[in-house]
């Protein structure tokens, strides 16, 4: 009785789900394992041509030399050619698109339906390239990341009425068209805005977004219709911090559950924002902030948003030391974290007093702590000490050194 052949015969699906997990030149040398498999490549619905992609499709390929991506071009558009099936995913990664490719491609991929779409380059050299007006006809998009790109939309574009997470880095846009995008996406979920914004308001309108991360510089104002917002991730820009747009900022978070302020944010905040603001994150319960401890205003509205922040129960802190003349030399014990557990000091610097201090009044309003970390190894023995000879509130309580090394009182 013959051997079945188990691999020849697997279901269609199947077999997509196999080769999507190969790289393409891998997923055509498939052909040679039946006759099942002989065309099986050609119905791959995940495309993704990057760095990894051109160093396998040629050994001693540069991804920035201009024969690799030719070579990879052609590849492309031949694959496309006889590709037989829809495509869920095209990516192009760290290779500067050509605009007569770029047509061809969009055409294809119009009649694919695709639903995930990325052109992204991470090289600061690479110019931007122009988005083909052909690229709006991918009406089914779902997905969709632009990087270093001039984007011009066309008067008669109606939206993307399936997409649901967008991610705009480093572009040229109007503000008419920056708006009109987000506005013309209803089901919009996931938001991404890094780079310059040329001096625009920028406006948010999405009713059904939920995470937004703004990383923006050199813009006027920031204008949010997000309902259902519930996470938030903020960048440096100053104009961000400017008084009339923090009030009006802050109380468009208010029903946030996750809320992330990167770089100088705090910074920027402690000079701009009243130190006796009053608004409520009764939401809140993950903070992440990148503050200097040893600042005495930045204490100052840390308390303030903790004081705010009543169920919180996570809490990150990438610290920054910065010389002050006005260093903090305490943290008031009013403010009580019936519900934090988790807390994680993400970068240590060696202002050990100012660290020292926060963490003991970390440790004294949290009854419920129940894991202290330092997410970079602390090596100073005296420091160390001192550290777990502090009180703690909560008698679960645990402290630990990088790498995930407790350590005892």
């Amino acid at each position: 009785m013959p051997e079945l052949d188990r691999i020849s015969d697997l279901p269609r699906d199947i077999k997509d789900n196999i080769l999507v997990r190969l790289s393409l030149k891998e997923a055509v040398r498939t052909c040679c394992l039946s006759s099942n498999w002989r065309l099986a490549w050609s119905s791959i619905p995940e495309l993704v041509y990057d760095k990894n992609f051109i160093s396998k499709l040629d050994a001693s390929a540069d991804d920035r030399n201009i024969e690799s991506t030719k070579k990879m071009v052609k590849f492309v558009d031949k694959f496309l050619s006889l590709h037989d099936g829809s495509i869920r995913k095209f990516v192009i990664a760290d290779v500067k698109p050509c605009s007569e490719s770029l047509n061809v491609w969009m055409a294809v991929l119009f009649r694919k339906r695709v639903e995930k779409f990325k052109i992204a380059s991470y090289d600061f050299d690479f110019s931007k390239w122009k988005v083909p007006s052909t690229f709006w006809n991918l009406l089914c998009l779902r997905e969709l990341v632009l990087e270093r790109c001039i984007i011009e939309m066309p008067g008669s574009f109606e939206g993307f009425k399936h997409l649901r997470s967008l991610h705009l880095r480093i572009i040229e846009i109007s503000e008419a068209d920056l708006t009109k995008l987000i506005a013309t996406s209803p089901l919009l979920e996931n938001l991404v805005l890094f780079g310059y914004m040329h001096r625009m308001n920028v406006k948010v309108d999405a009713p059904m977004l939920k995470q937004l991360h703004l990383t923006c510089i050199d813009f006027q104002h920031v204008f949010l219709r997000t309902p259902l917002l519930v996470k938030a991730v903020l960048g440096a820009e100053p104009n961000l911090w400017r008084q009339s747009n923090v009030i009006d900022l802050l109380n468009c978070l208010q029903n946030l559950e996750m809320l992330d302020l990167r770089w100088y944010s705090m910074r920027h905040l402690a000079y701009t924002l009243d130190l006796e603001f009053s608004i409520n994150f009764y939401h809140l319960k993950k903070l992440h902030i990148d503050m200097n401890v040893a600042c005495k205003r930045e204490a100052a509205v840390v308390r303030q948003l903790f004081h705010h922040a009543p169920n919180l129960q996570e809490l990150a802190v990438s610290q920054e030391y910065r010389a002050s003349a006005y260093e903090t030399e305490e943290w008031a014990q009013y403010t009580i974290f019936k519900h934090l557990k988790f807390v994680k000091i993400i970068d240590y610097f060696k202002n050990h007093k100012s660290v020292l201090l926060f963490v003991a009044f970390l440790l004294a309003s949290t009854p419920v702590l129940e894991e202290l970390h330092f997410a970079c190894q602390v090596k100073d023995p005296e420091f160390l000490e001192k550290l777990v000879q502090l009180k703690r509130a909560s008698k679960k309580a645990q402290i630990f050194n990088f790498p995930n090394k407790l350590l005892n009182m």
